[in-house]
């Protein structure tokens, strides 16, 4: 799709963006007082479990941290309520250090290529997501990842005002293919969290999360299966409404 093509989380072309806002303000007024109240799927308040041990982040998944802790595994095809999802897991932990997190992706057909200098080059690759948005701040965060490494990080506001310039200082990620897909592994230190808009970084802390994945297909390059934690139910895929995170919270 020319204009409409979908380049990262649901998100179109810039240029279609602009061009739509300009021709079409009304309409802009009306779909940002949508998303605002669209319904979405009923969660609980995920708790981040307290890290008590060293974890190398090299993408291998192969501390007894992720063993013990259960994963988030109920992803759902975003906008496609009949689709079953490819299995995909998620774990949260933290510690005074900042926050960890690792994805565990199945994929037959990984689409993905080494880092370059343009990290608009992982949109159209293979990739796990995870959105942070702190307690009243009008900005989110978004990172996006996929199996050979290559990171697309940025700032957004509401309604796909992104800042690609914003980089989380010190946070560290790596990725890694596994026999049955790939593994990503990622850490943002607390001083990037604070920076962020992150108030405290201690148990009962609280923020919102969204955690999503793209399954690019060589049969249909251009048309990537989304899937998401939680499923704001549009017609179209889009992870960038608020309906789409949820609350989590740091645990002792």
């Amino acid at each position: 799709m020319s204009q409409e093509r979908i380049l990262k989380g649901g998100r179109m072309s810039r240029q279609s963006t602009i061009v739509t806002i300009c021709r079409w303000p009304l309409f802009v007024v009306l779909l940002l007082t949508a998303c605002a109240h669209v319904p979405r799927d009923q969660v609980m308040v995920l708790p981040i479990a307290h890290l008590n041990e060293p974890v190398q982040v090299d993408g291998r998944l192969d501390e007894p941290c992720y063993q013990r802790l259960t994963p988030v595994t109920d992803f759902k095809v975003a906008s496609r309520p009949a689709a079953e999802a490819t299995p995909t897991q998620a774990w949260l932990q933290w510690n005074e250090d900042g926050l960890w997190f690792a994805f565990a992706a199945q994929d037959t057909t990984v689409m993905a290529a080494p880092p370059t200098g343009d990290e608009h080059a992982a949109d159209a690759q293979d990739r796990v997501e995870i959105f942070l948005w702190p307690e009243d701040s009008r900005r989110y965060f978004c990172l996006e990842i996929a199996p050979d490494g290559a990171v697309h990080d940025y700032a957004a506001r509401i309604y796909r005002q992104f800042d690609d310039s914003w980089t989380p200082p010190g946070a560290r990620f790596a990725a890694r293919r596994t026999a049955d897909g790939y593994a990503v592994e990622g850490f943002i230190p607390a001083i990037a969290l604070y920076a962020m808009g992150v108030r405290s970084w201690k148990p009962g802390t609280r923020f919102q999360l969204g955690l999503y994945r793209a399954d690019f297909r060589p049969e249909a390059p251009d048309d990537p299966i989304w899937l998401t934690w939680v499923e704001p139910h549009l017609p179209k895929p889009d992870f960038h409404v608020r309906a789409t995170f949820a609350p989590v919270e740091l645990t002792p």
